[in-house]
């Protein structure tokens, strides 16, 4: 279909807060990634829907009674990043790049940090005590390497404010040539096991920047984070799913919010 959008608004008690004012929801029938649907809510509406209460939650169950069995995007999403935030540092995509091991990662056991083991990654617990790689950002002489190997046995919190003491942060790896830089790093000081790297799971939150103070997870769905990293809701509750993937989706808007034309493709 088209831009067809169902709306509904909850009406919200005797509350004063800003969080509790009533909101619209709109159902947009159109199939797009995770990040696509983000910036046409953020276009035609606020945001990607919000969702706070158990009255939102039956709100939005009722707007998506026609696709109950269908995957539907709201806006809550996280996932893995770096510890380096200095947007500068990566190019187009490269903080996006990833080397994980096949079938990794997999929150085997609440496993939020990321090692560089062989040549690929692997989720572990972060408070494990490993060698880490710092990355030290004030190297300007030409061939003297960027990358710290650090052979002191620390969990991953330690391992960054050591790094971020010492040098600059825990190692970012933005490209295929830096992940073999690291490894030969690795493997001339004969150390062959799991070293920490700068990538790490980041907390849930919503599109708009709220703070998630409710949940509605599937059970089967909610023990870790792994490759999927945006949340959609199908058959009344809330599952991870690939943000690549395309699905409708959920904007909302404030209760006075006037409806945007939503033209078809936009």
């Amino acid at each position: 279909m088209g831009g067809k959008a169902f709306i509904i608004v909850i009406m919200s008690g005797l509350c004063t807060l800003p969080s509790c004012f009533p909101r619209h929801y709109h159902l947009i029938e159109q199939n797009k990634t995770w990040s696509e649907a983000q910036s046409h809510c953020r276009q035609h509406h606020t945001d990607l829907a919000t969702v706070a209460s158990k009255e939102e939650v039956d709100a939005l169950n009722d707007v998506l009674a026609e696709h109950d069995q269908d995957d539907v995007w709201i806006g809550l999403h996280g996932g893995w990043r770096w510890s380096l935030e200095n947007k500068t540092y990566y190019g187009e995509g490269e903080a996006e790049f990833r080397m994980w091991e096949e079938d990794q990662p997999d929150n085997h056991r609440n496993e939020y940090c990321a090692v560089l083991k062989d040549k690929e990654w692997w989720d572990y617990r972060c408070h494990d005590k490993r060698y880490f790689i710092c990355y030290n950002g004030t190297v300007k002489a030409q061939g003297q390497s960027r990358f710290i190997l650090v052979r002191e046995n620390k969990t991953w919190a330690e391992a960054q404010s050591h790094c971020r003491q010492h040098f600059t942060d825990l190692a970012s790896v933005r490209n295929q040539h830096e992940n073999e830089e690291i490894f030969s790093l690795v493997s001339k000081a004969n150390h062959q096991w799991a070293v920490w790297i700068g990538l790490f799971v980041d907390d849930w939150k919503w599109s708009d920047g709220s703070a998630v103070s409710f949940n509605n997870w599937n059970a089967w769905w909610s023990d870790g984070i792994n490759t999927q990293n945006c949340m959609a809701t199908k058959r009344g509750k809330w599952k991870m799913s690939r943000c690549s993937d395309r699905n409708y989706f959920v904007c909302y808007g404030a209760a006075d919010e006037e409806p945007q034309p939503t033209p078809n493709g936009s």
